[in-house]
């Protein structure tokens, strides 16, 4: 009985033991595994703590454009300087200002006509208009509906009403589809909601990316003709309503320093277009108020990017939004 009651002993004993060392095994992996989340958390906040100091360099960057010259904003300032990266304490910080209007902004749709009658459309709509012809006119556009159908399309989406334009699309459009949702009849929120429009397909959205931007909460439609980049001179064309040859010559001949009065610019467009725009033409100026700061960081292994949305003003710099991750376009 005493040898039978030892080998028992013995095996509680190896088994309590094996048990112990299961345990010990689980409870080291899972030890393991939180100190890595652990790690990956902190290299991650410590990535967007540099995307913040990015943010906090750009609104220097347009704090001391504003500061030598608060009349005009052209690339040759502080703020346009190429993307460079810059070595930090376990990282890197690199970072793109762009001027948000040195493009279309297409919360513009939203704006009020003029002679405020409801049947009539915002100005920004035949500029958009002859956006879209041009662009066809250099690589047809990859469209299923028609160049009205688009622009009456975007504005339904953006306008007050629920009216439907001759060409356009509202709220019984979208609730028909298999998966149905309303129009926003608000501001757009970012280029990405254009694909929730009728007509804007991936292909067209990536066409008009370099030529439009979007303004949050903002219906501003003012182009800064010193910002406007050779690669965008068919959005001059269609502001201008001229040919892309005209306008392509109009930037080249552009000082590196832009345009310090916008007389001279319409007097220059004047002579090269063949047009007579006029004084009150506003659409038309050589300051800008609107930034957005694309920024890239790392720490360690993580990687991480923000997109901020800025306004200057009387020297104050304000965040109007921000995005991590993704691409712009998104």
């Amino acid at each position: 009985m005493k040898r039978n009651n030892s080998g028992a002993a013995l095996i509680i004993v190896l088994f309590v033991v094996a048990l112990a060392a299961t345990l010990a095994v689980e409870m080291s992996s899972r030890m393991m595994v939180l100190v890595n989340k652990n790690s990956i958390l902190q290299e991650h906040q410590q990535a967007k703590w540099y995307g913040y100091a990015a943010e906090a360099l750009a609104k220097q960057a347009l704090i001391q454009t504003k500061k030598d010259d608060d009349k005009v904003v052209h690339l040759k300032q502080a703020w346009a300087q190429e993307e460079a990266t810059f070595p930090v304490d376990g990282g890197t910080i690199s970072g793109k200002i762009s001027d948000l209007q040195g493009c279309l902004n297409l919360n513009a749709f939203r704006a009020k006509p003029e002679n405020g009658s409801a049947d009539k459309v915002p100005e920004v709509h035949g500029v958009f208009l002859r956006l879209l012809d041009k662009l066809d006119e250099e690589d047809t556009l990859p469209i299923e509906n028609s160049q009205d159908e688009l622009a009456d399309a975007l504005l339904d989406w953006i306008d007050e009403d629920d009216n439907r334009r001759p060409e356009g699309a509202e709220e019984d459009e979208y609730l028909s589809r298999e998966i149905p949702y309303l129009t926003a009849n608000h501001f757009l929120a970012s280029i990405s909601e254009l694909r929730t429009i009728k007509g804007f397909n991936p292909l067209i959205v990536e066409r008009l990316l370099p030529y439009v931007c979007i303004i949050p909460g903002s219906d501003l439609f003012e182009i800064n003709v010193n910002t406007i980049l050779p690669e965008q001179a068919s959005l001059l064309a269609a502001l201008l309503d001229t040919d892309t040859g005209t306008a392509n010559q109009i930037i080249s001949e552009r000082e590196p320093e832009g345009w310090t009065d916008i007389n001279k610019f319409m007097s220059d467009a004047n002579e090269k277009s063949g047009k007579k725009l006029k004084k009150d033409d506003k659409q038309f100026v050589i300051n800008s108020e609107y930034f957005q700061l694309v920024a890239n960081t790392t720490f360690a292994d993580s990687r991480f990017k923000m997109t901020s949305t800025m306004k200057i003003k009387d020297n104050k710099v304000s965040i109007l939004a921000r995005k991590f991750g993704g691409d712009v376009d998104e």
